[in-house]
Parts: C-alpha cells; sequence; structure tokens
C-alpha cells in the first residue's frame, strides 16, 4: 500500500514549488473530502456508474465511459465531447475538450491559431507571432489505456474531467484559462471490452486478474503501441489527424502501466540513447517536466518513483515518441500493475528488476530516492498517482504556458531554417517506381502524419540525376523536418554493452525503421540545392489514377469478344486484383507465367499473372480494367487478343486457383498472428484461423491447401499455456498430436508456410535438410535488435516473382537465457575479465537463419549479401549472418514447407517484401513446382 503523509503538506509542497492547486488537492485527499462542486448538475463518476472508478475489482467497460462522457458535456460548459469515429470493432471513438467555458466557445479561433503556431510560415508578422504566443492557450493532449490490460488510466480519465468541470478553486481555474485538454479516454476502446469482458467472467475464479488468451486489438495487441509512423490502425489514423492535423499540442502525455515487481512508477527523464534528431530543448523539458512529476508523487508520500531507466528516447513508433518529431513534448509514465483491477500482496523478496537504470528496486539511488518494500497494491494506488501526474503536466502548461508555446514556435522556426541550410534539402521519391500504388501508400503516410509533400509538375535535375515529372519531393525546409529525416535516413544505432566487450545492450524497441527502405520503395536525398517546378499537395488528396498501357486503352474503345490480360506482379496490389478475381470463379481463368513472355512493346517476366476472359458471356474486359485502375495497377497490365498469345505449351504457364489458407491462431495470443491476419485482409487473401484443437485433430490437407504458422516459438505453438493457468479450453497447445498432424498435411501436398521462430518447430521436428547457423550464438557474438538487411534473391524461384533482385529485409533477433558451463569469457581481450556466470544468466541469441546440408532436397530463395548487410539499424557479429539463407523452400513428401528467417509483414511496415508471403501462399494454389532441384 502506498503510504500517505498525514501532516500538513503545505511547508513542504511550496518548498519544493509545488503547484498550489495540487497541494489543495493533496490537503483535501489527506481528509478524504471532495473538490467543491462548480455546479450541483456536474454528475460524479460515482453518481453515474454505481461505483467509484478505481475502486478495487470494479471496471467500467466502453458504453459506460461514453455515457459518463456524454453525461458530462450536456452538465458542463467546460467540456465538450466529440467522437473522431469509429474503432476496429466499430465502437465510437471519443474524446473529450476540457477548458473554462470561455475557451470551450472560441475552440474555432484557439484552432486556428494553433494551426500557425505549428507552422510559423502562417503567421504573417513578428507582431501576430507575438500576439497568438501571448493569448493562445497551450494545447495539452492526455491519451489513456492505448494498452488496455493496463486498465486504470481509462477509468481516471473520468474522475480527472470530473475534477476539472467541478472544480471552482483558483487554480483549477488557472489551468482551465491557460490550457485546453485534449482528453483521449482510451485509444483503444475494443481492447477496454475485450479485457472487461474476459474480467469479469473470470472475476471470483482461480483465474481472476489474468490477461485474456486472446489480442487486446483486434489485431495489434501490445502492437497498436508501435504503429504510429505506418498508421495501419484506423485509431492510429483518428489520433495522428486529432494531433498533427487539428490541434497541434505542445504537451502528449501518454499514461501507461509496466510489470508489478519493479518500481512503482516510472517517470521521466528517459534512459539513453536519443535519437539525434530529437531537438536538444525537447530533451530538457521532457525531462524538466518529469522531474516536476517525481518531486509531487513523492511529497505525496509514493515510494518506488524511479526516473532515467528502462524507456530510451531513439525509436520513433510510439504514441509518446511521435510528438518529438512534430516538435511536442512527449511523456510517458509507467505504473507497476495490479492484476488487472484486482489488488496483489507483493513480498519485499519479489521485488526485482533488470530494467536499464534500475537494477534493485531495494536499493535507493539518486534516480530512484525512496524504495518501496512491498506490501498490497491497488488499482486505487494507480489511479491516484495517475491524478497527480496528470494535473502535473496541467499545472505546468498553464504556468508555464507562454515559455512553452515559445519554444513550441522556436522548434518549428529552428527545422524550417536547418532545411534552408542545411544537407540534406529534399527527399524525392522517383515516379518510376516498380511498385508505384506502394510509393503513393508511403504517401499517404507522411501526409496523414502532417508532411509536406510537393510534386513535379515536369522533369527536374538534383544532384545530377534526371526525375520524371508526377516524382515526389519532400522539402526539408518545414516545420516537421525531424520526422522526415528520420524515417528517411539510415539509423545507425550505438553499439551499447551491458558492460565493455559484454552482451549487448537491447534497446527500448527496434533500432532501425527506414520507411522507404521497408516499402521497398526507392528514393534520393538531395544533397545539393535545386530547382523544380512543384506543386503542393493538398492532405489526403487523390492521387491520379495511373495509366494502362496503349493496347490496352485500344482495346477498349472498341467490343472485345476475347482476349488475354498480362498482369506484372512487382506491384503489391496485383494481388488483391488476382485475388478479387478469385472471388467470380469461372469467369475468368488465371495463370502464371512459366517463362518470359513479349506482348506488344511490354515484356512479362516468370511469375507474371495471365488472366484468360471471354466477352460478353464472361466477365468484361472493362470491368477488369476499371477494378486495376481502382487499385493503381492499370499500368501493369498488358492486353493481347485471342487466347495465350506466345504460349505453345503447359509448360509455358501454370494455372492458379484459390488457395485454401489457414492461419494458426494460437491462446497464446501472437501479435504476429494478428498483424498477418490484418495484410492478408488487406490484400484479399481469404483465410480460416485454425486454433490448437483444429490442429489436434488433423485432416488439415482435406481442408487446406497452405497453413501458415506466424512467428512464435515451438514451446509456445506446442505446450501453450500451461495447465491450470487459463480455463482448459485454453491450455496446452497443439501438442505432439499436432505435430504429427502438421507434418502429415505437408506429406500429402499441403504447404506450411513458417514465419521467423516458428521455423524451430519444422527445423527441430520435420527432419528437414537444414539447420539454423544463428543457434547457441551469445548475445556478445551476433545481435541485431530489429534492423534491415539487404538480401540478393533468386529470380528463377516461384516466391520471389515479383521482387527485385535484391531487397531490404526486416530482421529481429530476441533473446534467451541458457545453460553456461563454466564461465563466459568477454568477447574483446582487452575488456575486464567477468565474473563466472550462474547457469541462467547467460543472455543467447534466438535468431534465425539457415544453412542447407542437402540441396537436393531444399533451395535457398534468399541470402544475405556477403560483409555486412546492415542497411539500418544495428548489427553486432556480421560474419555470423552475411551469406547465410534468410529464405529456403524445403521439399518434404508431396508438399514444402517454407521458412522464413524474418518476419516479411513485419507490423505490417515491411510492404517491399509481402509478395514474399503471397508468393508462399500461391504456391498451394495450383503452381507450377517449386523449382527444387533434384
Amino acid at each position: 500500500m502506498a503510504i500517505r503523509i498525514r501532516v500538513s503538506l503545505l511547508p513542504l509542497l511550496l518548498a519544493l514549488s509545488l503547484p498550489l492547486a495540487l497541494a489543495i488537492e493533496a490537503s483535501a485527499q489527506a481528509e478524504g473530502a471532495a473538490p467543491a462542486p462548480a455546479n450541483g448538475a456536474v454528475p460524479s463518476p460515482r453518481a453515474v456508474l454505481g461505483f467509484e472508478p478505481g475502486a478495487p475489482r470494479q471496471l467500467a467497460d466502453w458504453p459506460q465511459i461514453v455515457d459518463y462522457f456524454k453525461r458530462l458535456d450536456a452538465a458542463s460548459g467546460r467540456v465538450s465531447v466529440h467522437q473522431a469515429g469509429l474503432s476496429t470493432g466499430r465502437r465510437p471513438f471519443i474524446f473529450a475538450l476540457i477548458s473554462s467555458e470561455e475557451n470551450i466557445r472560441n475552440l474555432p479561433r484557439i484552432r486556428e491559431a494553433q494551426a500557425k503556431l505549428a507552422d510559423p510560415r502562417l503567421v504573417r508578422s513578428p507582431e501576430e507571432r507575438e500576439r497568438l504566443i501571448r493569448e493562445t492557450p497551450s494545447v495539452v493532449a492526455i491519451t489513456c489505456s492505448i494498452h488496455s490490460t493496463e486498465v486504470v488510466a481509462a477509468q481516471m480519465s473520468m474522475e480527472l474531467a470530473y475534477r476539472l468541470a467541478s472544480d471552482d478553486s483558483g487554480p483549477t481555474s488557472n489551468v482551465l484559462r491557460n490550457t485546453v485538454l485534449v482528453l483521449v479516454p482510451s485509444v483503444n476502446p475494443d481492447g477496454i471490452d475485450i479485457v472487461g469482458n474476459w474480467y469479469r467472467k473470470t472475476l471470483g475464479s482461480k483465474f481472476e486478474g489474468t490477461s485474456p488468451p486472446e489480442l487486446y486489438h483486434i489485431y495489434t495487441g501490445h502492437d497498436n503501441n508501435r504503429d504510429w509512423f505506418m498508421l495501419t490502425q484506423v485509431e492510429t489514423q483518428m489520433v495522428s489527424k486529432l494531433f498533427w492535423q487539428e490541434w497541434f499540442p505542445q504537451i502528449v502525455y501518454d499514461v501507461h502501466q509496466q510489470g508489478q515487481y519493479g518500481s512503482r512508477m516510472f517517470v521521466p527523464p528517459f534512459f539513453d540513447p536519443a535519437n539525434p534528431n530529437i531537438d536538444p530543448v525537447l530533451l530538457r523539458q521532457v525531462g524538466a517536466i518529469g522531474m516536476k512529476m517525481a518531486a509531487n508523487l513523492t511529497a505525496e508520500g509514493f515510494k518506488g518513483i524511479a526516473t532515467n531507466s528502462t524507456y530510451d528516447m531513439w525509436w520513433h513508433g510510439g504514441l509518446r515518441t511521435a510528438p518529438y518529431y512534430h516538435n511536442s513534448v512527449g511523456i510517458l509514465t509507467e505504473a507497476a500493475s495490479a492484476n488487472l483491477a484486482t489488488p496483489l500482496e507483493i513480498k519485499r523478496e519479489q521485488l526485482r528488476s533488470s530494467a536499464r537504470g534500475l537494477q534493485d528496486p531495494l536499493a535507493p539511488a539518486i534516480n530512484f530516492p525512496a524504495p518501496w518494500e512491498g506490501g498490497t497494491w491497488s488499482p486505487r494506488d494507480i489511479f491516484d498517482m495517475e491524478l497527480i501526474t496528470c494535473r502535473t503536466v496541467l499545472e505546468e502548461a498553464a504556468l508555464h504556458r507562454e515559455a512553452l508555446i515559445r519554444n513550441f514556435v522556436g522548434l518549428a522556426e529552428r527545422a524550417i531554417e536547418a532545411g534552408r541550410r542545411e544537407a540534406p534539402y529534399a527527399y524525392v521519391v522517383p515516379s518510376a517506381q516498380a511498385d508505384r500504388p506502394t510509393s503513393e501508400r508511403m504517401i499517404d503516410i507522411l501526409m496523414r502524419q502532417g508532411v509536406e509533400v510537393h510534386r513535379a509538375k515536369s522533369d527536374f535535375t538534383a544532384d545530377g540525376k534526371t526525375y520524371g515529372a508526377g516524382s515526389y519531393v519532400i522539402l526539408l525546409a518545414q516545420p516537421y523536418r525531424a520526422n522526415v529525416k528520420c524515417l528517411f535516413e539510415a539509423q545507425t544505432y550505438p553499439d551499447r554493452r551491458l558492460y565493455p566487450g559484454g552482451p549487448a545492450e537491447p534497446p527500448y524497441d527496434v533500432a532501425g525503421w527506414t520507411l522507404p527502405m521497408q516499402m521497398g520503395v526507392s528514393y534520393a536525398a538531395a544533397g545539393a540545392r535545386f530547382a523544380a517546378d512543384l506543386e503542393k499537395l493538398e492532405p489526403l488528396g487523390a492521387r491520379a489514377a495511373l495509366p494502362g498501357s496503349s493496347e490496352l486503352k485500344a482495346a477498349l474503345a472498341r467490343p472485345v469478344s476475347s482476349g488475354t490480360l498480362y498482369l506484372r506482379a512487382d506491384a503489391n496490389n496485383a494481388y488483391l486484383l488476382i485475388n478479387e478475381l478469385f472471388k467470380s470463379p469461372g469467369t475468368v481463368s488465371i495463370y502464371r507465367l512459366a517463362r518470359p513472355a513479349t506482348i506488344g512493346a511490354a515484356s512479362y517476366k516468370p511469375g507474371d499473372f495471365v488472366i484468360d476472359f471471354n466477352a460478353p458471356k464472361e466477365r468484361k474486359l472493362q470491368e477488369i480494367y476499371a477494378l486495376a485502375e481502382r487499385l493503381s495497377v492499370a499500368e501493369h497490365l498488358g492486353f493481347a487478343r485471342g487466347g495465350r498469345a506466345n504460349l505453345k505449351s503447359s509448360a509455358d504457364f501454370s494455372p492458379l486457383a484459390k488457395p485454401r489458407t489457414a492461419l494458426y491462431r494460437s491462446w497464446m495470443a501472437s501479435m504476429d498472428e494478428g498483424w498477418t491476419r490484418w495484410v492478408l485482409e488487406q490484400f484479399g487473401f481469404e483465410h480460416t484461423n485454425i486454433f490448437d484443437a483444429d490442429v489436434r485433430a488433423g485432416n488439415l490437407r482435406e481442408r487446406f491447401d497452405v497453413v501458415i504458422l506466424p512467428d512464435q516459438s515451438m514451446q509456445q505453438i506446442v505446450a501453450g499455456n500451461r495447465a491450470g493457468s487459463y480455463p482448459e479450453e485454453y491450455t496446452g497447445g497443439i501438442t505432439e498430436a499436432g505435430v504429427a498432424n502438421l507434418k502429415a498435411f505437408v506429406e500429402a501436398g499441403g504447404v506450411l508456410v513458417c514465419l521467423d521462430s516458428s521455423s524451430e518447430l519444422a527445423i527441430n521436428r520435420f527432419g528437414l535438410p537444414v539447420s539454423n547457423a544463428l543457434d547457441d550464438l551469445r548475445r556478445d557474438q551476433f545481435y541485431a535488435p530489429g534492423s534491415i538487411f539487404r538480401a540478393a534473391l533468386d529470380g528463377s524461384h516461384p516466391l520471389a516473382s515479383g521482387m527485385p533482385p535484391e531487397a531490404d529485409l526486416y530482421f529481429v533477433s530476441g533473446s534467451r537465457r541458457g545453460p553456461a558451463p563454466e564461465e563466459v569469457q568477454s568477447a574483446s581481450p582487452a575488456a575486464p575479465r567477468q565474473p563466472p556466470a550462474r547457469r541462467e544468466d547467460v543472455l543467447f541469441v534466438s535468431a534465425y537463419a539457415f544453412e542447407i546440408t542437402d540441396p537436393a532436397r531444399a533451395v535457398s530463395v534468399a541470402r544475405y549479401v556477403d560483409g555486412n548487410p546492415l542497411r539500418s539499424g544495428w548489427l553486432l557479429g556480421p560474419e555470423h549472418i552475411a551469406g547465410k539463407s534468410a529464405l529456403v523452400d524445403a521439399k518434404l513428401g508431396n508438399g514444402r514447407v517454407i521458412l522464413f528467417g524474418f518476419r516479411p509483414q513485419h507490423r505490417a511496415q515491411t510492404w517491399g517484401t509481402f509478395k514474399l508471403l503471397f508468393n508462399s501462399i500461391l504456391m498451394g494454389a495450383g503452381g507450377r513446382d517449386s523449382g527444387v532441384r533434384g
């Protein structure tokens, strides 16, 4: 239990420069008093819910939370509730604007002023600049419970809104007058109900307080906080629009919870390293607000508050990191969790930590001055801490309003100036792309984040290279310069070790993420100034449809009795077109080329698609062309009259039928399964989720042509949840019977696709002629935490259809603890000798790269280039992976196992390698032999 100080706090709070409003609030809480209501009609959460939010074993569901905010809106002129849209699960996605009644009446004017402050180029004069800074309230965004097992923040949001709506004290009035709060009660409304329903279902049972055995975001689970530069999910899109196109907050505070047995709460400053694109002023502002939070929490009697640990400032893709690249202060707090809404008892000896910067949660340190020594840990403790940190952010934004806004404007001005005088001056995305629709997708992603994009109206030259009209130009002289640089430049993560010469120190998330590399989009940095006739694109403006071939246009101009379409496979959307055609069997016949073909002036390669149609009784050419235009692949189409022109025999092509595809879904919920499911749905691949019981039941070949195992360890797939940890139907995994059934499926002619670590199961249990070259390597020998590698592909293999000769692959290595026979020496002879390691202390790599032991039974489709394959991120020990296979096609009985040593669909970011996954599915669609020799 958190210890409260019962003596008068006011002198201590004043000595610590604690804002007066917090002092009054703390004193009132110590006496059990409630804030003085401004209006008796303002309903409290208790009055609406029938219980106190934050109380043990009580959770408001999403309809209750929405209902409360609507009631608050109706009762208070300080609150304006809006619906941004619908969540993935079709729930209302709401946010509340909270400020003084005068500010609420003037929201359009404030929003207009914020847009000018965010982009100083819109300000007409120095006088207007000073007036805007002087008169505009600061904007603070607080986001709650993006991770819905972190249940307290969404509950707390109602109490925070109520106190701001009902308290008439001077300090609260000062906050309301000087700030506009954009409060998002949950960034994941679906998860609020997924977790809440599971909690209520298990309440009172031995499973009370467990996480649900499914993803708590429908597609992404915990990874919904890894989507903030890719913007795949509707929730991320709505919040990005709210922040970077509408309200431009000076502060974004993302409220989280962490594990149970370390610090009671983490607050900034963060741990090293910081991304070099973050302005030093932001680093200081983040630290200042975080230290004020820490001081206020400590003054309130909370112990176990940590700073400068665990969470770094390197990575881009989180909700609290995206603000740095939009000139906003990004704050994260992480409170220790209870068992969802159930309190737990924590003994002193249970407290432990392996966090960077906090090795011992019982030892005082400058960044951890008052350890907590155990006791009862309750949702109410979390609730109270989060109220204090939220109030601190608002107090700071009000107290330092002018300085905060002045820094916000100054950050944008410095970014614009740096873009004018420092290289690179621009990034160019040429109009000529192998996969034009994907490059268009990338441009939309940038513009959804508020990035300014231009398009060339005519040809131009930059750095001695000529680019065609229609090429995109992202000038660096813009407010969000840091965002552009951070997405386009290659990351170089510093070589950080747990001790000199020792194991790699993992970053908080990934080390590299360069967006065009992941998406397979060609681009160039302009290192010198250049002249071009450019037009600025309107945000999210529709791109012009891409033209089709002249032969196809000519065919459309007159009736066509029969003919053949040829479709290049180098665009992801080509597969979506094929899958749309699969939905109407009998209207067309679909094939893949087995050898090159020339149709008119166009050349087609093996793996490209052939579509036979017969009009008018069959599907019309015009219908297919219209669909291709909508998908922006009309330019990838060619047309020939008559049958399959230039194709003389069945050796020239292979027929395709819609593959019957299964995607394994474990009760140890896999985010990679959710991402895979999302990608398949986006590109029209119909599939069925199969669960442990389905795999154990067998007869898979009768139902499916392809089974996909997402990234998941052999132990998790086979053993699943431990017996007794969940209700019986959610435990046990596929078991040994399921392993045998998967093998039988392949031997009977099925295709088993293993993504990343699921390859372990096939290699170890199916007797494949493949080994993992990275087995038994320690983390001081090899490590690559989320990085981009270069690989060469075998273009003659159908798995590589539509791919370039070389491509960028996304590689992620994890860690596992393993036995040490005696002691582990430092990798560097010059480094200090380390003491003998305990068996459980040795860190080994968990990652996959393949060596083939029998070329007659397996072939390499992609291998990492020689030397150092690293393109972006961090790679320790490149010699261990250079030249090794990244993608293998292995024959087993009448079927095949396709082994990916990486994730071709990683977080739905790696559009440049989606085709490798798509081709592996089409291997089960009746296509030609995979090309395994022998």
